[in-house]
């Protein structure tokens, strides 16, 4: 792996995290507007602020400039050869599927990140996507309000981490789930820069589904959110099944 890899690693985020953003809704009702900014990639390939700021580039997005334009970039920065044993290499490895959260997802959770209740700590995380079979993660950092008119006003996030525990244990891929309250994704819309909606997916969960989210959940103590219309099928199913976990803030 080199700089070329950086480079479409670079490509990928400013079609699908620049020129697209995205729209979640959870089965707790709950929506989250999704996208990316030029100073989040650096640290997205695991380059440390004080490596660039060190070789002149006072701002990440500058970096960002230089990778996608093919400019020169020092090996300091990225090597010529990077190593597998290094962060950069196990950030860029999948990169370019860290977007099958949205549409390939067969574990598709929501953390509402709290790292107060996390001994696995996160910095500067308020949501957390997840597939808890393959390991992936995107983490997301509420990055602006904006005022659409006297009383409406939006959220938006910004894709802030990236982590792939693709070739980890469950209990790798589950690690920040512990104590965390957890929402199930429902859809998930894309939009292009123009707003114009270019894909969309719905995720339906059948009773397999259900009772390995619940034992996903009874695992690490989680608090499964839900609305009122599905509780009743995963209350069923905990209860049935004897699965020791907690939904809407009750205990089964």
């Amino acid at each position: 792996m080199n700089l070329t890899d950086i480079q479409l690693c670079a490509d990928f985020f400013h079609v699908n995290y620049l020129k697209t953003f995205y729209l979640v809704i959870t089965y707790n009702e709950n929506s989250f507007i999704l996208l990316g900014e030029k100073a989040n990639f650096p640290h997205l390939m695991g380059i440390q602020n004080n490596t660039y700021r060190s070789h002149g580039y006072n701002r990440p997005q500058y970096l960002f400039n230089d990778i996608i334009g093919r400019n020169p970039i020092s090996t300091s920065i990225i090597p010529n050869h990077i190593s597998p044993n290094s962060k950069m290499y196990k950030k860029a490895l999948n990169f370019t599927k860290s977007t099958d959260i949205f549409w390939k997802n067969s574990g598709p959770l929501t953390l509402n990140y709290n790292p107060s209740l996390s001994s696995t700590k996160l910095n500067n995380v308020d949501i957390l996507l997840t597939d808890i079979n393959t390991g992936y993660m995107l983490g997301w950092v509420s990055n602006n309000k904006i005022s659409v008119n006297a009383n409406i006003t939006m959220e938006k996030y910004c894709i802030c981490t990236w982590i792939d525990e693709s070739a980890g244990i469950q209990q790798s891929k589950e690690k920040y789930m512990p104590h965390q309250d957890v929402e199930l994704i429902r859809f998930v819309f894309a939009f292009d820069n123009t707003s114009k909606l270019i894909r969309k997916k719905e995720y339906i969960y059948d009773r397999t589904h259900k009772k390995s989210i619940l034992k996903s959940c009874a695992r690490n103590n989680c608090n499964l959110l839900i609305d009122t219309a599905n509780a009743c099928h995963y209350k069923e199913i905990a209860v049935t099944e004897g699965i020791p976990c907690k939904i809407n803030g009750v205990q089964f």
